[in-house]
């Protein structure tokens, strides 16, 4: 569901404002979880058109969508085809993103079969120990021991989101940043990916992201369409 799940767009504009312009950046304005309503959308109705934005309609017409409320996710729309589509909040950053509590961010994201059962789970356990009141670290901590365990495991292979809608808030972004496919990967495999590379189309997050081993890394590959079908800005 940083899909606001770990979002690299955030992290990327972040970075090249800082770096570009030469700023200081400025003292963390969401040290902590802000409570609870600031995290909500005005009805179930908009948060599950909002999510069905992530993706071409093709999909995103029969896949389930979750909703978020005070007790976390709830099933909105089951769905036929073996996508959900979900709006993520900004607890699905790196854990050193210091967007990690921002209540602005709107992540709508359309995950497909394998990510749906491989990286899904590890973003509702992030929304159910958020809204349990737990810190940052403290979700760090048992994000760490759910890997250890096998509770939780790395993406599965081929596992990516449809991130296509014009109306999310990509945390620091100003507004949905632009449309894209967003995998997820193990942290081990930025190279296998090429994210970053000199002129490859993957883009990684850069360290400032706050990416740590025991959570899926999400990479950005731009594309050229908003799920409406009109054209994204250049």
């Amino acid at each position: 569901m940083k899909i606001a799940f770990a979002c690299v767009a955030t992290a990327l504009l972040l970075a090249f404002s800082t770096v570009a312009f030469g700023q200081v950046p400025s003292p963390n304005p969401y040290p902590t979880m802000a409570p609870i309503a600031k995290y909500l959308m005005p009805s179930a109705a908009a948060e599950i058109a909002l999510a069905r934005s992530a993706g071409p309609s093709s999909i995103s017409a029969h896949a389930g969508v979750l909703v978020f409320t005070k007790q976390g996710y709830v099933v909105g729309v089951k769905g036929t085809n073996g996508w959900v589509c979900v709006v993520g909040r900004s607890w699905t950053a790196g854990f050193d993103d210091p967007e990690f509590w921002n209540w602005h961010g709107l992540g709508p994201a359309c995950l497909n079969p394998p990510a749906v059962r491989s990286v899904l789970p590890f973003y509702l356990a992030l929304t159910k120990w958020a809204i349990a009141g737990d810190t940052r670290e403290e979700i760090a901590a048992k994000a760490k021991a759910g890997y250890a365990d096998h509770q939780f495991t790395d993406p599965a292979p081929a596992s990516f989101a449809f991130m296509l809608s014009k109306n999310g808030y990509l945390l620091g972004a100003d507004g949905p940043w632009r449309p894209h496919v967003m995998p997820f990967i193990a942290y081990d495999q930025l190279a296998t990916w090429a994210a970053s590379f000199k002129g490859s189309p993957i883009l990684a997050p850069p360290p400032s992201a706050g990416f740590r081993p025991y959570q899926p890394v999400t990479l950005a590959i731009p594309v050229s369409h908003w799920s409406d079908g009109s054209p994204a800005p250049k």
